[in-house]
């Protein structure tokens, strides 16, 4: 099992600049690479304070730049968003650029609002997110491709660039998606990944066995790896925990409005109702992974022994945390959670299953 951060690049402060809010997110990724974190992940949302990053392939590249080793990934790609074509062109670019370091999260979208500022019916996002994964895989496998699909149509042709990885990058598969799309994630080895927001992490139980049926049914290891958002913050103090609560509270509010067109915007600033049946406060501190280095190594154990995960990527930055807050639980992550656990459980590296190597089905398990 490896670790990451996920960037959301949320806006709470309409004060606060853009360039502020890069600026940190950079810090925390030059941490965690020196920490040997795996990974940083990228966010994705149009049109709102709930992220000022529209695109996480350029967030990959402006990081690609000024890291070494640590992977960049897309936390994720809105496939019904783009152009495919173009899409998959900029993908083999960024792969070249960063060495071979991209992690490529893909998913199909979520919030009604994006999708009518481009244009789009939301209740076609999974067929268009399945055409858009087809011309993907063609475009970063074969030599030359065409494609006729309902939505989509390519004529003829080839890349000028090619991405590092072969036969493509790796695919992480954030969302609910319906029961043909797990089977081809499942079937392709991709990595689904699945957060359980301010729940406690069984929720995901049902989401867990989902997949590992799939992966009896078509041949895989039935122990089949996923991944793992969570929030998280480390800290001595209470006030600071619960102060954590309410900010990771704040942020799952907006997207849970975004989710059921249930908000009202102050320019682009979101403001959003509490979410239904929304836990408390002294809830919320037992179903995140908040407090000292003893409680989060705990809450991070059951975790492991509830989903066995692959990877997990911490959100440490949730609804305008300070910088200096986010630093010190980054740091005490690597430096005082991770090894308690280690010494409760055993090596960590002998956890989450192995990744299969990814093998595109271009729809044909779909």
């Amino acid at each position: 099992m490896r670790f990451g951060l996920f960037h959301l690049l949320q806006k709470s402060e309409p004060a606060k600049r853009d360039g502020e809010i890069f600026a940190e997110m950079l810090e925390q990724t030059l941490l965690a690479e020196t920490l040997g974190f795996e990974a940083v992940w990228f966010g994705e949302h149009h049109f709102s304070s709930y992220s000022v990053c529209p695109s996480p392939l350029l967030a990959v590249t402006y990081c690609a730049a000024r890291t070494e080793r640590i992977k960049l990934g897309t936390g994720v790609v809105v496939l019904p968003l783009y152009d495919p074509v173009r899409l998959v062109q900029e993908i083999a670019l960024v792969d070249a650029v960063c060495g071979g370091r991209l992690l490529l999260g893909i998913g199909s979208g979520y919030q009604p609002y994006e999708f009518a500022r481009f244009g789009l019916d939301i209740a076609n996002k999974n067929a268009m997110f399945s055409e858009c994964l087809d011309i993907l895989e063609l475009g970063l496998t074969q030599p030359q491709f065409s494609y006729d699909g309902q939505y989509y149509k390519v004529p003829r042709m080839q890349l000028a660039i090619q991405a590092v990885q072969r036969p493509i990058p790796e695919i992480w598969v954030a969302g609910q998606m319906p029961p043909d799309i797990k089977r081809r994630v499942v079937a392709s080895g991709y990595i689904p990944f699945v957060t359980p927001t301010v729940r406690p992490v069984t929720i995901l139980t049902q989401v867990r066995d989902d997949y590992r049926a799939v992966a009896r049914e078509v041949g895989r290891d039935p122990n089949y790896p996923l991944a793992l958002m969570r929030y998280l913050h480390v800290t001595d103090s209470r006030a600071e925990a619960e102060d954590m609560a309410r900010r990771a509270l704040y942020s799952s509010r907006i997207s849970t409005a975004m989710r059921n067109d249930n908000y009202a915007l102050d320019g682009f600033m979101v403001q959003a109702p509490p979410i239904p049946d929304e836990p408390s406060i002294e809830a919320l501190l037992n179903n995140i992974v908040c407090g000292d280095p003893e409680t989060c190594a705990e809450r991070l154990a059951n975790d492991i022994a509830v989903m066995n995960p692959a990877h997990i990527a911490f959100y440490v930055q949730p609804g305008g945390m300070p910088q200096r807050r986010a630093l010190r639980t980054i740091e005490r992550l690597a430096t005082e959670v991770l090894p308690a656990i280690e010494k409760a459980i055993g090596p960590l590296d002998r956890i989450g299953g192995r990744r299969p190597a990814p093998v595109p089905q271009m729809g044909k398990a779909a």
